[in-house]
């Protein structure tokens, strides 16, 4: 919507130029710079649905995965998570400023930049993924993980030459003295977590196309679950998977 809305200010603005400058006017170009605040109002309507479904997300009877919906990448609207159809909490996105929110709205990636994440559990633990580094116009890559305002670990892009000319899409979060490695190549591709080279879990879209997210995490780190799964949704507003 506001990339929509700084094309016609631009576009409005050149005009506007053209005329004092110049002295020309063509109304056909007034008209065609006229589709962008429209597009913007469309737009408004298709986020706010989005929005809703995702405020109001629950999963399917037969659900068997930690689960979530995530059709809105921009606003601060709660999403709910679920494990099967246990509500284990909401989370948000989170801006220090709301230049920011706009700027990341203009964005072709909007999760690369200004990218914090909440998460409210509900037996009242609070989860909050906090940029490092949020400086204006440098895309974030470098996280703190704190639990209850305390730190208690980290999460870091991997951005190696190797990993760019594979297309492969990398992070890694620290957490309790263990490493967890992210891993996926691309859109429509599975997301997989793994440490001490054993994979642990694996997620993705639970169809292609659709905005809910599913990821099946080994019983053995339950106790790990929310934090892995927080690790997830980060990484697919980051990697716009």
């Amino acid at each position: 919507m506001n990339k929509l809305l700084l094309l016609f200010i631009v576009g409005f603005i050149g005009l506007a130029l053209r005329y004092l400058v110049l002295g020309k006017f063509e109304l056909d170009q007034l008209l065609l710079l006229l589709i962008f605040p429209v597009g913007a109002i469309l737009i408004v309507f298709i986020m706010k649905r989005q929005q809703n479904k995702d405020r109001t997300f629950q999963p399917g009877v037969d659900e068997i995965h930690m689960v979530t919906r995530l059709g809105d990448r921009v606003s601060e609207v709660p999403k709910q998570l679920y494990d099967r159809q246990e509500l284990l909490g909401s989370y948000k996105r989170f801006y220090n400023s709301r230049w920011k929110r706009v700027v990341a709205d203009i964005m072709d990636s909007p999760g690369r930049w200004f990218l914090n994440l909440a998460f409210s559990s509900e037996d009242g633990n609070e989860i909050v993924l906090q940029a490092k580094n949020d400086k204006p116009l440098r895309d974030t890559t470098e996280w703190l993980i704190l639990f209850n305002d305390s730190e208690v670990g980290k999460i870091q892009m991997d951005y190696s030459v190797k990993n760019v000319a594979t297309l492969k899409e990398s992070l890694y979060l620290e957490y309790r003295n263990q490493t967890y490695h992210y891993t996926s190549f691309g859109i429509g591709a599975k997301t997989k977590i793994s440490t001490n080279n054993d994979t642990i879990a694996e997620g993705g879209r639970a169809e292609l196309g659709n905005s809910i997210y599913a990821l099946d995490i080994d019983d053995t780190y339950k106790e790990e679950a929310e934090i892995l799964f927080m690790g997830f949704v980060l990484f697919n507003y980051h990697f716009s998977q």
